[in-house]
């Protein structure tokens, strides 16, 4: 087994999920202890079953050796089972301590991972990754442990039976020894692609299962799963090098041993011939030579396990040891909402060009500035600095004359609502989604929130109201209904400051009414925030900032930029067009 440093640190770490559990540990390896000496008991009995009972047909050792038999194998058969479901328990509670850590990690980490990683990717280490661990420590620890001190026990009493035979078998001991650190090496960089293809592999299958309406309407169904083989081929293709290489070092192992046992039974025998040993010891002593090629087997066989779960540990550890998004502020001051975006500049990771460019910009407190603009003039960017999902690399934004960034990050985002054409819900209830995050919102305060974002009437006639569930994603309800609902989480959150990114865009006309009707009256006394492709939307905004190449163009009310005659005009002509 490959026990290099970062072998050794990996599983230092790991074992820290099992500390607290020290009781349960303890137990484990007493039942291990007990296991492992039953183990040379069993060969040593052979010797007076032998010599004893059947050569010299002594009373006492006929009746007494099989119930020394049986004794043993309940002992241990006892022994291996309190190990067994102590090891297993250990290691589902450390499993879910992991995933516990994983998740808050995913919760914490900053945006550009998310993007960097992609959601397949991140999924992968909580549903692949994790049960390697697990087996790594349920299964290894237990087998090397216990498989250890079995060959420890067999190797003394070989030792106590004749310590000449004994230094023949460990004279192989190097060679075994290069053997099994040649394959560790190879399972480790082989079970480390695995995690990768893991990963991709979920990836891939969950844009395909998210996509699966515009796989068949662009008849690309024959596209996908070309490209979804090729990367569950090189996953199978990584797992056979895991596979056969695991498979190639037992026998390799067995093989040696077998010369071992095969030279052992040759001097033996040369022994018992020369009156040297006894019937009994003879087979005693082969007995136990053959019984401590098994542990050996399984020591060499779980080192494939041992090397998957310290890939899937380095993995994990490398997300957990991510920073967390990063949160420089300490102030908590109150939370009006005038916003100042001054020279502001931002590009994106692996990015050429930046996506906001000196960018300036005044969003008045209580009022609504529009931000239109075609695709990537940096419209999005504008709300994703806002929220602090990124830092502008230079210029600073400003709320109330404070830098956000130095207002902590909890208590500002508390103070911002948004919602956006793309709709999150949870399957959960419809009061749940509404007062996500709260446990302290009561029933009327849920109510009101839903009457002002007038979806009070579809709640009522849905079959237990506000304790209906609505699906993953809200698929129990329509395109206009989920989005009153989370219109109704924005009223009740009731913050100062309203993003809305194409909050009407994917709506029919009738849905597109009430959610406007509630819009207007969410946007009273707020500072509010609006992404909009369709023109028509904002015309009543107090002003609107026309963005191109992430720099303010244009900045007006919707009257004083069309008698502008510029770059608005040319966009409201175009969307009115469009919609003729």
């Amino acid at each position: 087994m490959m026990l290099d440093r970062q072998t050794l640190q990996l599983y230092r770490r790991l074992l820290r999920y099992i500390r607290p559990y020290w009781k349960m540990v303890l137990l484990t390896l007493l039942a291990l202890v007990v296991a492992a000496a039953m183990e040379p008991l069993m060969p040593a009995l052979l010797k007076p079953l032998v010599d004893d009972s059947l050569i010299a047909k002594d009373p006492d050792a006929i009746r007494t050796i099989p119930l020394l038999l049986v004794a043993v194998f309940v002992i241990k058969g006892l022994a291996e089972y309190a190990s067994k479901v102590a090891s297993e328990w250990i290691a589902h509670r450390a499993i879910l301590d992991i995933r516990a850590d994983l998740f808050a990690k995913l919760n914490r980490l900053p945006q550009r991972v998310h993007d960097e990683f992609g959601t397949g990717k991140l999924l992968s280490k909580i549903t692949y990754d994790v049960p390697q661990v697990g087996n790594t420590l349920s299964e290894a620890w237990i087998v090397i442990i216990r498989d250890s001190l079995i060959v420890l026990a067999l190797l003394a009493y070989l030792f106590y039976v004749s310590w000449e035979l004994t230094l023949l078998i460990l004279v192989l001991a190097p060679v075994l020894a290069w053997i099994i650190d040649r394959a560790s090496r190879l399972m480790r960089h082989a079970s480390t692609e695995m995690q990768n293809n893991m990963g991709q592999l979920t990836h891939q299958l969950e844009e395909a299962l998210n996509g699966h309406r515009d796989i068949k309407i662009y008849g690309s169904e024959t596209y996908e799963e070309k490209r979804f083989w090729q990367v569950a081929e090189t996953l199978r293709r990584h797992t056979m090098k895991v596979v056969s290489v695991a498979a190639a070092n037992v026998p390799l192992v067995q093989v040696i041993a077998a010369i071992a046992l095969a030279g052992v039974i040759y001097v033996a025998s040369l022994l018992s011939a020369q009156d040297k040993f006894t019937p009994g010891e003879f087979i005693a002593y082969v007995t136990a030579m053959a019984m401590i090629f098994e542990p050996i087997r399984r020591l060499t066989n779980i080192n494939r396990t041992v090397q998957q779960g310290m890939a899937a540990a380095q993995s994990i550890f490398a997300l957990l040891d991510m920073p967390d998004e990063p949160n420089p502020g300490t102030l908590k001051p109150p939370i009006r909402g005038d916003i100042r975006f001054d020279d502001v500049t931002f590009a994106y990771p692996n990015s050429d060009r930046p996506a906001l460019d000196h960018f300036s910009l005044h969003m008045p407190q209580g009022k609504t500035t529009a931000l239109v603009g075609p695709s990537g003039s940096g419209k999005t960017t504008v709300v994703q600095l806002l929220a602090r999902f990124y830092a502008p690399q230079s210029g600073i934004i400003t709320c109330d004359g404070s830098d956000i960034q130095q207002i902590e990050l909890g208590w500002w985002r508390q103070h911002i609502a948004l919602v956006s054409q793309q709709v999150v819900l949870f399957d959960d209830t419809v009061a749940a989604n509404i007062a996500y995050g709260r446990s302290d919102v009561d029933e009327a305060a849920i109510i009101k929130a839903a009457k002002a974002a007038h979806a009070w009437d579809f709640i009522q006639q849905l079959p237990r109201g506000l304790n209906t569930r609505i699906g993953e994603n809200g698929s129990q309800l329509s395109g206009g209904q989920r989005q009153r609902i989370a219109l109704a989480r924005a009223f009740l959150k009731d913050a100062p400051i309203l993003i809305l990114d194409e909050a009407t865009s994917a709506l029919d006309n009738e849905s597109e009414q009430a959610v406007q009707a509630a819009l207007e009256t969410l946007r009273q006394g707020r500072t509010v925030i609006v992404i909009a492709h369709r023109l028509s939307t904002i015309e009543n905004a107090d002003q609107i900032a026309v963005m191109e190449q992430g720099r303010l163009v244009e900045l007006g009310t919707h009257a004083q930029l069309l008698e502008k005659n510029g770059r608005y005009a040319q966009l409201y002509r175009q969307a009115e067009h469009a919609e003729v």
